[in-house]
């Protein structure tokens, strides 16, 4: 017996398993593996796209990453049994002539055991490789058809997010442009008549990424259906109507709330250390004033966009480039 295979054996198996029930069966994010693999993969795709958001290569590194993930957990079930019976020369049988097996044999035995397949034609010389096999047969029954049905509620949410950056879009282009859609020469009201809906939807959102971490690497190479210009739009939107005296404070409350949220939220998980390499514009708001929409002075507006909200606009610019984006597909020229 080599005990040294059996150790590491039981130790692959038993992380993996343990990575797969963290991402696959917990609302708080994915397992330490899961996350290095979705980071490497993607930050394959994002170098192979010149760090650009538009290059439609980057949008296939959501489902590549998808795929990476269940071939790792597939491979780290399948290597830890397969070291589990090398430790044992005498584990495996050939089920006619009752010899012993050589690695290769152990490992198609290791293989058609997780995959259930029952093939019949080696098979286990002791009541404990019995119990092993019959346990690793369940977990691989179990455990495999979790990981398939993981994609499911991942996609709908991938879904929803591309729901919300088409609403956040439809609404204006840039942050100017969707105050001037909202003005009706007095107030603001048609835009908060959608802040229920838009709080709504990046709430859900905001919880998906809780639970689906994976969704980030979920990239549209079309502006209008991208996530993070969408979110900045919003989130300068919300500021420039602060500026104008805004005076429905519950709807605003709610909208201020439900975007620190989020941003709280990639914060904490994908924007770790994060420098931004750009910098944030200030809004020309000479639209504005012309349409007669009661916002502060230029220089009252200068200070507040580029010192009070200095170091938020700062994280906002790495959540842009991040995601292959710039400030230009916010404040359109």
């Amino acid at each position: 017996m080599n005990y040294l295979y059996l150790i590491l054996g039981i130790l692959l198996f038993v992380l993996t398993v343990m990575d797969l029930i963290k991402t696959t069966f917990s609302s708080n994010g994915g397992g330490k593996i899961t996350g290095a693999v979705s980071k490497g993969v993607w930050k394959l795709f994002f170098v192979a796209s010149g760090k650009n958001g538009r290059p439609k290569l980057l949008s296939y590194a959501g489902p590549a990453v998808l795929i990476s993930i269940l071939l790792v957990w597939i491979i780290g079930l399948w290597s830890g049994l397969f070291l589990m019976l090398l430790s044992d020369k005498d584990s495996i049988v050939n089920s006619s002539t009752l010899t012993a097996t050589s690695p290769l044999e152990k490992l198609y035995y290791a293989g058609f055991t997780l995959s259930t397949l029952g093939v019949g034609d080696y098979k286990a010389t002791t009541d404990a490789w019995r119990i092993v096999t019959s346990l690793v047969a369940f977990s691989g029954l179990a455990f495999i058809t979790a990981s398939i049905t993981y994609f499911v509620p991942v996609l709908s949410a991938v879904g929803l997010q591309s729901k919300l950056s088409l609403y956040i879009s439809s609404m204006g282009k840039t942050p100017q442009q969707l105050l001037l859609n909202s003005w009706n020469g007095k107030d603001f009201s048609s835009f908060y008549d959608n802040v229920s809906d838009l709080c709504q939807m990046l709430m859900q959102h905001t919880m998906n990424h809780h639970s689906y971490p994976v969704i980030h690497y979920f990239h549209n190479s079309k502006v209008k259906l991208a996530i993070a210009p969408a979110i900045v739009l919003l989130d300068e939107s919300y500021h420039l109507l602060e500026l104008t005296g805004a005076k429905d404070k519950l709807k605003i409350e709610m909208l201020q709330t439900t975007l620190k949220t989020y941003k709280e939220t990639m914060k904490e998980s994908f924007l770790k250390n994060a420098k931004a390499h750009g910098a944030a514009p200030t809004p020309d708001l000479t639209q504005l004033y012309k349409a007669g929409i009661p916002v502060k002075e230029p220089e009252q507006v200068k200070q507040v966009f580029e010192q009070e909200l200095q170091e938020h606009r700062q994280l906002l610019t790495a959540l842009l480039e991040k995601d292959g984006w710039t400030w230009k597909e916010v404040y359109k020229p």
